[in-house]
């Protein structure tokens, strides 16, 4: 066991310059689209795709927007955020957002905000990854928390990338995405 530590650690001793510790920030201007799979506590399962970016703004301000479009689900989000603090690497961030939701089966129509805060952290020079707790207020469905993970892998000089989250509370949501970097 102790022969089977050591060797992990002179190995990961060696892959360290490999891994190439990123000493660039995350970018804040991108759009990025993919598949969803939503899978609510209180109803069915379903999938679709989404659209979504984020405009640095500023220095350390951000504006974000998303649509979602999911079988009988349709949801889409608008707002603004700041990130910042920890240097290079990483960025704690915040933001606000307005959320609508439409059902279409059932005709229901809600619509509230939402609070997020996280960190997004360049772990290498073509690995980033998120940690984020998300808070929505709707004025029908009430208040929901949900804890959001995600890894994004970039390539051509962080300009495109491929990523997946996982978002799990009141409904389970699996995303995979394809993103494009400009700009900070």
């Amino acid at each position: 066991m102790a022969r089977t530590r050591l060797f992990l650690a002179v190995m990961l001793l060696f892959a360290a310059p490999v891994l190439g510790y990123s000493q660039e920030a995350p970018k804040w201007s991108y759009i990025e689209a993919g598949y969803i799979d939503f899978d609510p506590d209180a109803g069915l399962s379903d999938d679709g795709w989404f659209a979504g970016g984020s405009i640095h703004i500023l220095k350390n301000f951000q504006l974000v927007a998303e649509y979602n479009d999911i079988g009988d689900y349709t949801l889409w989000n608008a707002g603004f955020g700041w990130h910042g603090l920890f240097g290079d690497p990483g960025d704690l961030f915040a933001q606000i957002v307005w959320n609508d939701v439409q059902v279409d089966s059932s005709n229901v129509s809600d619509d509230g905000y939402g609070l997020a805060a996280g960190v997004r952290w360049k772990l290498a020079k073509w690995f980033e990854a998120k940690g984020q707790v998300n808070w929505n207020d709707y004025d029908q469905a009430g208040s929901d928390t949900t804890v959001e993970v995600g890894a994004l892998f970039s390539m051509l000089e962080d300009r495109f990338g491929f990523g997946a989250e996982y978002e799990s509370g009141d409904a389970d949501i699996l995303r995979a995405y394809f993103r494009i970097n400009f700009g900070k």
